[in-house]
């Protein structure tokens, strides 16, 4: 009886300790600065006011909506809408195929016309884009993700999407918004 509570006593021990580990203390985010692209990052001049209102006017001519931003953190977040034509038209694998015709909504299709038969005729999905740009001292950092969602909410695919021309362009937008404000260096 004493070598099963050892054993249990040890893989208790072991779960823990192990559990212990495998949190991430450094970065509670989740942004892994190796993963970042150096183009990511850039030193913008002017007033920390004049940055932010230099990188919201860039991400607002970008097509992206401001959501919030914060001049003491150095924060702008953004995201960007977009329909995706023709991925709609794709088999879904969630609904009801017992009823033959209309099967996606449950009922029987009565009657004539054209109609939708087989489901395949819905809503196009959209991408959303959310875009953040942060200060890390005196530097910022861009980190934009990307997501599919289905006309009905699911989500289709989400990744994060910061290869270094989206940073180089992000930046360069930054810096001509300043150059218009009259702030740069």
């Amino acid at each position: 009886m004493s070598a099963i509570r050892l054993l249990v006593k040890m893989s208790l021990l072991s779960l823990a300790i192990g559990g212990c580990t495998s949190l991430p203390s450094a970065q509670p985010l989740g942004i892994n600065e190796q993963a970042m692209p150096q183009s990511c990052y850039a030193t913008h001049g002017g007033t920390r006011l004049a940055q932010i209102r230099a990188i919201a006017t860039a991400l607002e001519r970008q097509d992206y909506e401001i959501r919030a931003s914060d001049v003491e953190l150095g924060l702008v977040s953004a995201e960007r809408i977009r329909r995706q034509p023709g991925l709609g038209a794709t088999h879904q694998w969630r609904g009801s195929s017992l009823t033959g015709f209309g099967g996606r909504r449950g009922g029987v299709m009565l009657g004539g016309g054209f109609g939708n038969p087989f489901g395949v005729f819905r809503s196009d999905p959209y991408s959303i884009e959310r875009v953040s740009v942060s200060a890390d001292g005196p530097r910022y950092l861009a980190v934009r993700s990307m997501m599919i969602m289905s006309p009905d909410g699911f989500v289709i695919d989400a990744r994060p999407a910061s290869p270094e021309p989206f940073c180089q362009q992000t930046h360069a937008a930054i810096e001509q918004a300043l150059a218009r404000l009259g702030d740069a260096p």
